[in-house]
């Protein structure tokens, strides 16, 4: 019952209350009030086939840097990895789902998420394993990139889903290390619910992310073998734009160890709109693994955290403005259906910056 009620508060068809996994995730960056920069993400997961419920999340504080590896052509992503993270598994249905007048209210383990009416979210975690707290608000702007809302959503025929993304404001503390940083950003946080989710099936490359600036904002989706989505919010001009033409191109691929493959480091993307067409590079500063062991997976999955983000968009009488304070994240998964053929070790020495390359 209380999973029909918030489906239905948040427009997701009655057909997905046996779904096997939902969740309500929330990514970001931010920049404290120490002057530093942060990347966080965390998620309560309702995992129904395990009869499990979860609640994880990953704190970064340092960035990486790309290194060309001096034996090679190659390019190694030398990145720290998250600075804080934990998981927490319970029974299945430790979860609470309550209704009140203005808000619903989601709790699991160390997380509490209240879901107000002006569809902002109140998120509040206390780690006391790991000494740490967060709570922050996230007000979305504009409208969400809906998949799924008046049928499903088929990646592929067992990959079904339902839900949103929706980028937005961030604002509030962490207390970690004996320290308070208060910090302002953006993210983007999903309300996702999947009936199935074949990552082998989805195959190839997907790419999943967001951006924010002060003029404009969205969500974009790519899976490489099937479908596109996007949205775009132009903030001054309070237009929301559910559709458009997506080009990611991805540069600077550099060799990422724990990831077991290459990844990008440099987005080049171009959405072209009815209202014009808007165009963001960025840089990516530091990468988060998800569900890694130990083993590089066959299908990894990774939240690349951007650093520098610039855009301009260019309305269609052909005048240009410049965005400001871009923030923005992608995900990407990778399916391989072979070993990796990196050699052991490969990336993961010290290297020398001044070295001269062996190979050309």
């Amino acid at each position: 019952m209380k999973l029909q009620f918030l489906k239905r508060r948040m427009g997701i068809t009655d057909d997905s209350q046996s779904s096997a996994f939902l969740d309500w995730l929330c990514s970001f960056s931010a920049f404290g009030d120490d002057g530093r920069q942060y990347w966080f993400g965390c998620s309560p997961l309702i995992l129904k086939l395990e009869k499990i419920d979860m609640f994880f999340y990953e704190f970064t504080t340092e960035p990486g840097e790309v290194i060309q590896d001096p034996r090679s052509i190659y390019k190694i992503a030398k990145f720290p990895g998250v600075h804080l993270s934990n998981k927490q598994i319970f029974p299945t249905n430790t979860h609470q789902v309550r209704q009140f007048d203005d808000k619903v209210v989601v709790d699991i383990g160390c997380c509490r998420i209240e879901c107000f009416k002006d569809h902002s979210w109140h998120y509040t975690i206390n780690d006391e394993e790991k000494n740490f707290k967060a709570d922050f608000y996230h007000r979305p702007a504009g409208g969400p990139l809906w998949y799924g809302k008046e049928q499903p959503s088929f990646l592929t025929q067992h990959s079904i889903t339902y839900g949103y993304n929706w980028s937005g404001n961030v604002e509030g503390t962490f207390r970690f290390e004996g320290k308070e940083v208060h910090f302002k950003g953006a993210g983007i946080r999903e309300r996702y619910v999947a009936v199935d989710s074949s990552a082998a099936e989805i195959g190839g490359w997907e790419d999943w992310g967001w951006f924010h600036f002060d003029e404009a904002s969205g969500s974009l989706y790519e899976m490489k073998l099937g479908r596109k989505d996007l949205a775009v919010y132009l903030t001054e001009e309070q237009t929301y734009i559910p559709a458009g033409e997506l080009t990611i191109r991805h540069h600077e691929w550099a060799y990422l160890p724990q990831f077991g493959g290459f990844i990008p480091t440099l987005y080049k993307i171009e959405i072209k709109t009815p209202e014009g067409v808007l165009s963001l590079t960025s840089h990516v500063s530091t990468a988060t693994l998800w569900g890694i062991t130990g083993r590089v997976p066959d299908h990894p999955v990774a939240t690349l955290d951007w650093g520098k983000v610039e855009g301009t968009f260019t309305y269609k009488d052909g005048h240009t403005r410049t965005l400001h304070n871009g923030f923005g994240g992608m995900s990407i998964r990778q399916w391989r259906a072979y070993p990796v053929t990196a050699p052991p070790g490969f990336g993961t020495a010290e290297l020398q910056t001044d070295s001269r390359l062996t190979t050309l």
